[in-house]
């Protein structure tokens, strides 16, 4: 899916472009109208506030264009996606090209770099500082994408931290006796996220171990703040604090506007609430629904109905802390694909047909599950030393991994243990041991499965 600027993106052009409804000479002695509109400006010529608002959007066309095309590297979010539209609009396609480092940059290292363009003609310029840090901000900024079929958003999978299974199942500090059922609110609410979004195979269970064996859990109470993050991202979920001070009893703020404006499109909040509705002390609930003033919510501690629906103004009025869970676009829409098992090495339950079509996505093929002429036409040169940034490097580790070839962690960064591993796969399978995949070559054609 292409995506376009949004009127948030267009009002962060508007703001730096400035407009005119008459037609004038710019420096460089061309007719231009509007917000820097040249296409057939007429001398004289004069049009209306509308006019010059469809003149822009038409006048981004190119921008988005370019910028979509690095969408299968990088996957952007709105802002990211504004940010860079904005940025194209007004530096154009090649140094857009150069700020990415066409497609081997990190999302950090282009966050890094957007404020680096704040010259012209060689002369550093406030207005181009002003707008690079405004384009910077943006781009930060935790993304929303627009939602096209609320009622089909999917539901995160809802685990209650009494259960059975796992009541009784160890969650403790150093010098004391915890479980889940006691003290695994947190744990409970981030099994959700990562079953639904990630890995079907995730429980409770599985998320109280690594926060014990990464020491997230707080001694005679549940689970530290600074838990969520590192833990959704071992699954590759974008997660963000939106506070470090308590809000509880202020019901309106910058925080709570942030928060209910991702949940409007599509976005989860992880929400530690204070005495009230849903504890008498503390405890973590996960939101995934906002509809006409009410939310909808997966509590890990109770069903009972004021839980698991209630009004946005109480629980605005009661929450204390909060986090943005990043929800891919496909789960807003209902289109998503079956979750996977996590990224880790020697999954055994990654398959081929699920590795084809990760790769499929990632340089832009249709994505069926079937390689074939098309698939194979559209890979890329990929090493250690050649695009090794590239989005179809994950897959390569992870299905290297459940084969048998050790590449660690699927970060999706080629270094040394990739390089090693596709070695290790080439002089197995007759390849020429180089660490290189190209479309010329066999290794491609080996690992998925064509003659």
């Amino acid at each position: 899916m292409r995506l376009s600027i949004s009127e948030n993106g267009l009002a962060l052009i508007k703001r730096f472009e400035g407009c005119r409804l008459t037609a004038y000479k710019d420096s460089a002695g061309i007719w231009t109208i509007g917000y820097g509109h040249t296409s057939g400006v007429l001398t004289g010529q004069t049009i209306t506030q509308i006019q010059a608002d469809a003149y822009l959007k038409s006048d981004c066309a190119n921008a988005e264009k370019y910028v979509n095309q690095y969408d299968n590297i990088y996957h952007w979010n709105q802002n990211q996606f504004d940010a860079l539209v904005s940025f194209t609009f007004n530096c154009g396609n090649g140094n857009l090209k150069t700020l990415l480092n066409d497609g081997q940059r990190t999302i950090k290292e282009i966050s890094g770099k957007i404020i680096a363009y704040n010259k012209a003609g060689g002369k550093t310029l406030q207005g181009l500082i002003n707008r690079r840090n405004a384009e910077k901000e943006l781009f930060d900024k935790m993304g929303t994408i627009a939602i096209k079929n609320k009622s089909q958003m999917i539901k995160p999978i809802s685990y209650l931290q009494t259960d059975p299974k796992w009541k009784n199942y160890n969650y403790s500090a150093k010098g004391e006796k915890k479980t889940i059922g006691s003290s695994g609110c947190g744990v409970a609410v981030t099994a959700m996220v990562i079953a639904t979004l990630k890995d079907k195979n995730v429980t409770p269970i599985t998320t109280a171990e690594w926060s014990m064996s990464h020491g997230y859990k707080a001694l005679n109470q549940g689970t530290y703040y600074t838990y969520f993050v590192p833990q959704l991202a071992h699954y590759d979920i974008q997660c963000k604090r939106l506070n470090q001070s308590n809000l509880y009893g202020c019901s309106s703020s910058d925080y709570h506007t942030e928060a209910l404006n991702a949940l409007k499109n599509g976005n989860w909040i992880i929400g530690c609430m204070g005495k009230g509705t849903w504890t008498s002390s503390g405890h973590f609930i996960l939101l995934y629904k906002y509809e006409n003033g009410y939310v909808y919510i997966n509590d890990p501690a109770s069903t009972k109905a004021n839980r698991i629906k209630n009004t946005w103004n109480l629980f605005a009025k009661q929450v204390k802390y909060m986090w943005i869970i990043d929800v891919p676009e496909s789960f807003k829409t209902g289109i998503a694909s079956p979750v996977i098992s996590a990224t880790i090495p020697n999954n055994n339950s990654y398959s081929k047909r699920q590795f084809i079509k990760d790769v499929q996505i990632a340089i832009g093929a249709k994505a069926d599950g079937i390689a074939g002429t098309e698939t194979l036409s559209k890979t890329i040169t990929v090493s250690k030393n050649k695009n090794n940034r590239h989005a179809v490097i994950r897959p390569l580790q992870k299905y290297l991994n459940s084969i048998g070839f050790n590449c660690g962690n699927a970060d999706g960064v080629a270094g040394v243990k990739f390089d090693t591993a596709v070695k290790s796969y080439q002089k197995k399978n007759n390849c020429i041991a180089d660490g290189e995949l190209t479309k010329s070559g066999n290794t491609w054609k080996k690992l998925l499965g064509l003659k």
